[in-house]
């Protein structure tokens, strides 16, 4: 089946011919921190089929977008990360976080969460408050460390963290009804 296209000279409708196919942005933001595993990515994206998600990979990687390679070669492992132009696209995704985070309220009992879905609004928050180094997030009794430098998720058994935040503050901080330095001032977040 040909790709859909706008057909217009314009910078915006071409960008969106790559990147505004349903769940295309949402890939890159799955890739943002780094490389995963197919299964890792269809575990991460609740609703999107097989079919799907291999065809928009697939579209990515044609587009230059995506790429597929081997990592760690004592243990061959197929992964999608994202290429030097993808990564292009992280500081979009953020922008569209950031614009969309006063959209957030409460999860819903229906609402699939991951803790990594809160890092790149959370970074942009984290960055603005000055906030540098690594930062821990516990959603749903899961952790994950993320540098705000880098942009990507750290792996060490013990990197220095600069911070540490709950779900409920990263939910008051993301949907608005707190500032970094309310969440300070109340310790609801340790520096």
């Amino acid at each position: 089946m040909p790709r859909r296209s706008y057909a217009q000279y314009d910078a915006v409708a071409r960008s969106l011919d790559v990147v505004g196919e349903r769940w295309s942005v949402l890939i890159v933001r799955e890739l943002a921190f780094g490389p995963r595993r197919y299964t890792d990515l269809h575990a991460d994206l609740p609703g999107i089929s097989t079919d799907v998600l291999a065809a928009r990979l697939k579209e990515l990687e044609a587009d230059g977008v995506v790429e597929r390679r081997t990592f760690a070669p004592s243990a061959p492992v197929r992964v999608y990360d994202l290429t030097d132009r993808g990564r292009e696209l992280i500081p979009v995704v953020m922008t569209l976080a950031a614009w969309g985070s006063p959209l957030l309220a409460e999860p819903q009992d229906t609402d699939a969460v991951r803790h990594h879905w809160y890092l790149l609004p959370l970074a942009t928050v984290l960055r603005d408050a000055g906030v540098e180094g690594v930062v821990e997030l516990t959603v749903e009794g899961s952790s994950c460390r993320f540098d705000l430098k880098s942009m990507r998720v750290v792996h060490d058994v013990a990197p220095d963290t600069a911070v540490t935040i709950a779900q409920k503050v990263a939910d008051e901080l993301l949907s608005g009804r707190l500032t970094w330095p309310e969440a300070q001032a109340e310790a609801l977040a340790r520096d």
